[in-house]
């Protein structure tokens, strides 16, 4: 009886704690993004064992969005930032620069495109949580799925922006007329600002009414949300190599007629902007000069007049002279270069006594001073002779003394000499030494070999062979060959150095004493006889003996007695190809018979083979500067004006007419019998000459069409599908059509109704008068409106419309001109096009069946499947809510399926403790259930008909006195705070043990 009670405590206990076995909930974890929006979340943890075979019921795992404020216009697009991060990894051997790419199915899938392929590649099963799902829309990647997430950026909103921009709004601004109506868009780009090569792109940004879409003047916009301008590279063409010139130089000098180069390159831009150097013959001729002329006039002069006459007869005088400055422009002469203009002088005569010494010193004096004052431009060191006077030096320089004598008699030797830097003192009469470096000329050599003779008597002769023969057949001479040597070294020194050595007897003997044996006498090549594209040049060959050497005789032997095979006797020269030259052909005949017209004739780049066959090559091959000219003007006759006036308009037939008179350059619509009179106005050429063309066939004129003498088409009594069609006028080289269409009495019926209103009066708008060009009388031109069409659409801002023509009305017939002819008397023109129907449309959009399900068995062998079904806007690709899309319609979203794992099965739980008192038999029991196979879900009563598994059995109770759990349940004795109980201390001994007491309730 205990143990029944303790089973049916423990399971109210289980019951108790199956909906609360979840832990507490985590912090909220790091955003995903930093900016742009991104996901975070929360986690909890199920308390019960993995092993178990009940499992927590709930959701692990919470989101929620963070971080929503917008990214910098430079960050890159974050699904863009995934991709990229491969380009430094190989694929399929290569490295590839990754482009973004959203599935539509999969969007929640990491899909890029290697940049200049086409192949989408599945690069990642998830992207990073907070990636858009849908371009231009909130939705975002969670965990590899995609979550709806409203304006208001909260997940699961079904909150949108309004056309206003306002999320959840009702786009009230566009009723009040507030500056919310107007905003800028992008409407494309500008042209490429280059033709060829690398260019640029600006976006363009209009002003326009969110209301009516149209585009408004800008001042309707805030100028200060107008998008900052961006642009980009464009390229269209590869440029045709050009010059590149670059900046002159300086000229080479400064007067008198120098040069100034600059540098010009042929320069190819590629494709990148990069820019590559070519041969000049790639870029049209001439080439840009690189050298022209520069500073041509004279260079500044000093001009020195002669010197005047001494200004005394005896003693010291004075000379002057003019010296000028011949310059042009604003240059003037170096003022240092400028020369003397006065100078001392004396004459060889004396005022008193010429024999006084000390006038002669004085004269001596005086005429040093004149010498270094003059003569020298700059003093370098001098003497004071008191407090208040010095004198001058002269200009340093070297003194070297006599060379010494060699310090040798024979061999090498060298000789030296003294040098120092000294300067003359005219006032104390003597030289005086300085240090080098006051001296500016070189200092001369100290030293210097002397080049004596050699030692004769240190050299012999020594003989060393033979000499060759001097000749390799008929009787040659050979000698000994001496050597000049050192005596003691006993190496080879050159011949002069033995000349007065001992000689050494010399022996002569003959050799080669045999016959010359035959041979190939070779002469010398010729001129080639060609300059280029090949030619030969040639050379006489002799199969010969010599016989004798002093009178260089010979024997003509056949060429067969030589050695074979013969040596040639010519060979090929000037093999490059000729250059290429212009050839061209006859002038054409001119290309019109009148006006200005144009001659032609061939021009092509022909080389002459070395056949002497005209060969056609490339164009680059000749100088493009000398290429003849392949096209010229011809001026003939001057051509008579041809035109043809056309008139545009419809013609439409109301009541029947006798005759009718149209215009080309329009159309028609006709009764059935009425005749009708095409007329075709030309100035400038005779009208016979028109012909007429029915659906771009000739006209063949008979009892029912003609052609008059004027040109004009006359058609009697038009009939349907015989008469109508396209009736062309051709006259020259100008032609004008009309189309004439023969309508049946009802539909001139339903065209009059409408017009008769306007012609009573009942529905007239704005007129102006206008003179009929059909019976030339004054009528009033006046708008047609009909009635608006249906919407296009019935939601989503649809389009409705009606029909608009200029008209000139009449009893029979109506006149459709151009709207242009009524607003050219500024008639009002109503709208054609209105919007309509601003619900937005929406629709059903479900996902793909999920596949059939193990955990939702419905019965045996059978189980469901599941998929998301959402509503749909069409208009922006976004998920709004349910209430949306019209619920009867809504597809659904489970469905069953077959499923061989749906089996029913027993499922019992452990066997409990034995019921018996300690020492005495008693029983077991265990719970049964029916669940579905690999799971623990009821299956209700589907296990009828399977054996029962045995629920009741003996046992014998064995008590201990072990402190030990006797239940698989007692781990969660303590955690239901079970343990105050007597009987679940005695058979939870040991986990009640480890806890402290609860204290009773």
């Amino acid at each position: 009886m205990h143990g029944i009670l303790f089973l049916i405590c423990i399971s109210q206990v289980l019951t108790e704690i199956r909906s609360d076995h979840w832990n507490e909930w985590s912090s909220w974890s790091e955003c995903s993004r930093t900016c742009g929006g991104g996901a975070t979340y929360q986690e909890r943890k199920c308390l019960r064992s993995s092993r178990s075979k009940e499992g927590c019921e709930g959701e692990r795992f919470k989101y929620n969005t963070c971080n929503n404020e917008p990214c910098s216009q430079e960050a890159q697009d974050f699904r863009a930032q995934q991709c990229a991060a491969y380009n430094n990894a190989t694929y399929g051997g290569s490295l590839y620069t990754w482009l973004p790419y959203t599935d539509r199915k999969s969007p929640c899938t990491l899909y890029c495109i290697p940049k200049g392929t086409r192949t989408v590649v599945r690069l990642a099963p998830k992207v990073l949580d907070g990636t858009r799902c849908k371009f231009n829309a909130f939705d975002m990647c969670i965990s590899g799925k995609c979550w709806p997430v409203g304006c208001d950026h909260k997940l699961d909103s079904p909150l949108t922006q309004d056309l206003c921009g306002v999320c959840g709004g009702n786009n009230s601004c566009l009723n009040n007329g507030t500056k919310e109506r107007y905003h800028w868009v992008d409407i494309g780009l500008t042209p490429c600002s280059a033709s060829c090569g690398v260019g640029v792109q600006h976006y363009q940004y209009r002003c326009r009414d969110r209301l009516s879409g149209n585009q408004v003047p800008e001042g309707r916009c805030a100028k200060s949300q107008k998008p900052s301008e961006k642009e980009k590279t464009c390229f269209k063409r590869q440029c045709p190599p050009v010059w590149k010139i670059f900046p002159w130089q300086a000229c080479s000098v400064n007067c008198g007629g120098g040069s100034a180069t600059r540098a010009v390159r042929c320069m190819d831009t590629l494709p990148d902007g990069r820019q590559h150097w070519l041969h000049d013959s790639f870029c049209p001729q001439p080439k840009p000069s690189t050298v022209r002329p520069c500073n041509p006039r004279m260079c500044p002069r000093w001009y020195a007049g002669e010197w005047s006459p001494c200004s005394v007869t005896c003693g010291w005088g004075e000379q002057v002279r003019e010296v000028l400055c011949r310059h042009e422009g604003d240059m003037f002469c170096d003022l240092n270069a400028q020369p003397v203009t006065r100078r001392n002088c004396t004459t060889i005569f004396s005022c008193t006594d010429p024999d006084d010494p000390r006038l002669v010193a004085e004269h001596d004096d005086y005429a040093g001073q004149q010498e270094l004052s003059f003569g020298i431009s700059h003093v370098k060191a001098d003497i004071v002779v008191d407090a208040t006077e010095t004198k001058h030096l002269d200009l340093p320089k070297y003194i070297v003394s006599d060379w010494s004598p060699c310090s040798a008699t024979c061999g090498i030797s060298v000789r030296t000499r003294y040098v120092r830097c000294q300067v003359q003192l005219q006032y104390l009469k003597q030289m005086v030494d300085l240090p080098d470096a006051e001296c500016t000329e070189p200092k001369p050599n100290l030293s210097e070999p002397c080049n004596l003779e050699p030692c004769f008597k240190d050299f012999k002769w020594i003989p060393q062979g033979l000499t060759p023969c001097s000749r390799s057949c008929l009787g040659g001479t050979q000698e000994t060959h001496l050597v000049c040597v050192h005596k003691i070294s006993n190496l080879t020194q050159p011949d002069e150095n033995c000349i007065h050595a001992e000689k050494f007897p010399i022996e002569r003997k003959v050799c080669n004493e045999i016959p010359c044996p035959q041979r190939w006498r070779i002469g010398g090549f010729g001129e080639c006889s060609r300059s280029c594209g090949g030619g030969l040049m040639n050379r006489e060959v002799k199969c010969i003996q010599q016989i004798d050497v002093s009178l260089d005789r010979v024997l003509n032997l056949p060429d067969l007695m030589c050695e074979q095979p013969a040596p040639p006797t010519s060979r090929d020269c000037n093999t490059q190809p000729c250059p290429a030259n212009w050839a061209f052909g006859h002038w054409s005949q001119c290309s019109v018979s009148c006006g200005v017209g144009i001659e032609l004739r061939p021009v092509v780049c022909q080389r002459i083979t070395q056949d002497g066959d005209p060969l056609d090559v490339d164009e680059y091959h000749c100088p493009p500067t000398e290429r003849p000219e392949a096209e010229r003007i011809c001026n003939m006759s001057a051509c008579p004006e041809l035109k043809i006036k056309e008139l545009q308009m419809k013609f439409f037939q109301m009541n029947p007419m006798d005759k009718v008179r149209l215009f080309v350059g329009g159309e028609a619509s006709i009764l059935p019998g009425t005749s009708v009179l095409i007329l075709c106005p030309v100035n400038g050429k005779d009208k016979k000459k028109i012909e007429w063309l029915k659906n771009g066939k000739p006209v063949r004129p008979n009892a029912q069409i003609a052609i008059s003498k004027r040109g004009n088409l006359r058609i009697k009594k038009v009939w349907p599908r015989t008469d109508d069609g396209k009736y062309t006028c051709v006259i020259g080289n100008k032609k004008s059509s009309i189309k004439m269409t023969i309508i049946e009495f009802m539909h001139a019926m339903q065209e009059t109704f409408l017009r008769e209103q306007y012609l009573r009066g009942y529905m007239n708008n704005d007129s102006a008068s206008h003179v009929d060009p059909y019976d030339k009388k004054v009528r009033p031109l006046q708008v047609l409106v009909s009635e608006w069409s249906p919407c296009s659409t019935t939601c989503g801002h649809g389009v409705k419309k009606r029909k608009i023509s200029c008209e000139l009305i009449a009893e029979d017939y109506f006149e459709v001109f151009p709207l242009k002819v009524c607003k050219k008397y500024g008639i009002q023109i109503p709208t054609v096009m209105e919007k309509c129907n601003f619900k937005p449309c929406t629709k059903w959009a479900a996902d793909e069946w999920s596949q059939c399900l193990n955990d939702k068995c419905l019965k045996k062998d059978y189980s469901y499947k599941v998929r998301t079904v959402k509503c749909f806007n069409e208009m922006n690709s976004s998920i709004v809510h349910d209430k949306y899309c019209h619920k009867a319609s809504k597809p659904p979203t489970q469905k069953e399926c077959k499923n061989p794992a749906c089996q029913p099965v027993w499922y019992t739980s452990e066997w409990t403790e034995c019921l018996a008192n300690c020492g005495e038999s008693g029983y077991q029991t265990r719970m049964l259930m029916c669940v579905w196979a690999g799971g623990e879900l009821p299956a209700g009563r589907n296990c009828e008909g399977l054996a029962r598994p045995v629920l009741l059995r003996p046992c014998f109770n064995h008590c201990t006195h072990e402190c030990v759990d006797e239940s698989n349940y007692c781990k969660i004795v303590p955690v239901m705070k079970l343990c105050r109980f007597k009987n679940f201390q005695t058979k939870c001994c040991h986990s009640c043990s480890s806890k402290a007491q609860d204290p009773p309730s």
